[in-house]
């Protein structure tokens, strides 16, 4: 009876989640880049994820379907990130439920892919997520030239920068985990041989 309390109480939440990013606060959120890039985009990961999390017991994906969702999970957030499908999310309201279901379905996936995975994955994946946010605030930073027609250039901008704070963040957990995750044995060696390259 408690379990089933909590799985009603745990989908009622999800669903209220999923109402206010998707309806109620959809027009106010496609305002401003920095809202749709950087509010709604991850909150929908974040509500999949969080998703994922609750029913991670009942997910497990071997080696090849986990490599399989991660590459699918970098795709669609490269894809809601190109200028031309940030517009149409904006402009189009279809187009934009899309990219709210998109985003759900990876991150349902994506705690129970990397919960059960071997650490070199995990690192590599949030390495190329590091790199691939970090490249795209370079280049909504960098370029004078209006990319997404919904939103200004003042918008474009900041949004880049906040890509690259949230990229630089992302590379140092990266290597935190990288770390975290080494025998002290290993961790001893490779400082050791740093030390002998160094002397050298």
């Amino acid at each position: 009876m408690h379990k089933s309390l909590k799985n009603i109480i745990n989908i009622i939440s999800i669903l209220i989640g999923i109402w206010f990013i998707s309806f109620n606060f959809n027009e106010w959120l496609c305002l401003t880049m920095q809202r749709h890039q950087l509010i709604q985009l991850p909150a929908m990961l974040l509500i999949g994820f969080m998703t994922g999390y609750t029913y991670r017991k009942n997910i497990k994906p071997d080696q090849t379907i986990t490599i399989c969702i991660l590459i699918l999970t970098i795709f669609s957030i490269i894809f809601w990130m190109i200028p031309r499908s940030i517009d149409l999310a904006v402009i189009n309201e279809k187009f934009n439920r899309i990219m709210h279901f998109n985003m759900l379905i990876a991150g349902f996936f994506l705690y129970p892919v990397l919960s059960k995975t071997v650490p070199e994955i995990k690192i590599v994946f949030l390495g190329m997520m590091a790199s691939m946010l970090m490249a795209g605030g370079i280049t909504l930073k960098t370029y004078n030239l209006l990319l997404c027609s919904s939103f200004t250039i003042e918008q474009q901008k900041q949004t880049g920068l906040i890509l690259i704070l949230v990229g630089i963040t992302l590379y140092f957990f990266t290597i935190f985990i990288f770390l975290r995750g080494l025998k002290p044995e290993e961790l001893k060696e490779k400082v050791n041989l740093n030390d002998s390259i160094h002397t050298q």
